[in-house]
């Protein structure tokens, strides 16, 4: 008998794991990796489980980018924040000084909330919000827990087939 199971995560490799079910003598279940570990009586009997990886889940890593690149972005925006501030014209009152260093780090925060969010393959819009990121991650919980639902279900079944 052959059994067919797609479970995510199971093989990263795009491949298929396959498993051998069987029963001693005893009536204890037993399952391993290869057939030559099933007792010569057992193998007409064995049972082949074969798991299926799906598509992979995508993550929101950096995209391998090493940690100085980030923080060469992050202190070339801050270098700017302030020479911004200190260039501004000595007319303009300090609360607007203030609102235009703002809103500058508003939008290169946002800016880099939208990188995040296209080197993971989650968007291709350049601008995103932290709500957004915490949407995506939100949506991939809710793939995994859908995921997990199905291979817990699917195990059942294995179960009763006994």
């Amino acid at each position: 008998m052959r059994r067919v199971i797609t479970m995510a995560g199971a093989n990263t490799d795009g491949g298929a794991s396959v498993y051998y079910r069987f029963e001693d003598g005893t009536g204890r279940v037993h399952i391993v990796q290869s057939l030559s570990e099933v007792p010569a009586a057992q193998r007409g009997r064995a049972e082949r489980i074969e798991y299926r990886a799906e598509t992979q889940l995508p993550s929101l890593s950096a995209a391998g980018r090493p940690g100085w690149q980030m923080f060469g972005l992050g202190f070339g925006v801050a270098l700017i924040l302030v020479l911004l501030f200190f260039r501004l014209p000595n007319t303009l009152r300090w609360f607007l000084r203030i609102a235009l260093v703002g809103g500058v780090l508003a939008l290169a925060a946002s800016a880099y909330f939208g990188w995040i969010r296209r080197t993971s393959g989650l968007a291709t819009t350049a601008l995103a919000s932290p709500t957004a990121l915490i949407d995506d991650a939100k949506s991939a919980v809710d793939k995994m827990n859908a995921s997990m639902r199905a291979q817990q279900q699917q195990l059942q079944e294995i179960e009763k087939s006994k």
